[in-house]
């Protein structure tokens, strides 16, 4: 029975559902420092089973980013990436105060299109990877 519940997953669920992906990888010490840092987290559970996350994390105020939104390869396809989005936006629409920045960087636009994200006109995405 899948069930969806608003916390973090545990460390090894993050690397493994990362990796199965095509996300980046992250190591054991990132994951064991960033993810008791996220503002929102929500995981997927087939029984004990973690198949899908999703996190917001930044300041709280000013700046949001949606990461590491990920479902397993099969269980794609169910609505369950939709879930946890949708999850997140109510999250996002209680907490965030008006004129708050929340960005994200997807391999898939079109899927976040839906939920109002919209590719940034003058701006390109940057990144330093250590």
């Amino acid at each position: 029975m899948l069930e969806i519940k608003h916390h973090i997953s545990d460390i090894d669920s993050y690397i493994r559902l990362r990796k199965n992906t095509g996300l980046s990888p992250r190591s054991r010490k990132a994951a064991e420092l960033g993810l008791p840092n996220s503002l929102f987290a929500v995981t997927v559970y087939d029984g004990e089973k973690v198949v899908g996350m999703g996190r917001v994390i930044g300041d709280g105020g000013c700046n949001y980013e949606v990461v590491d939104v990920a479902i397993e390869p099969e269980y794609q396809g169910k609505g369950l990436g939709r879930s946890v989005m949708e999850a997140i936006m109510t999250y996002l629409d209680k907490n965030a105060p008006e004129g708050s920045y929340i960005s994200m960087i997807a391999d898939v636009p079109a899927f976040y299109e839906r939920f109002g994200f919209k590719l940034c006109p003058n701006s390109e995405g940057m990144y330093i990877k250590k």
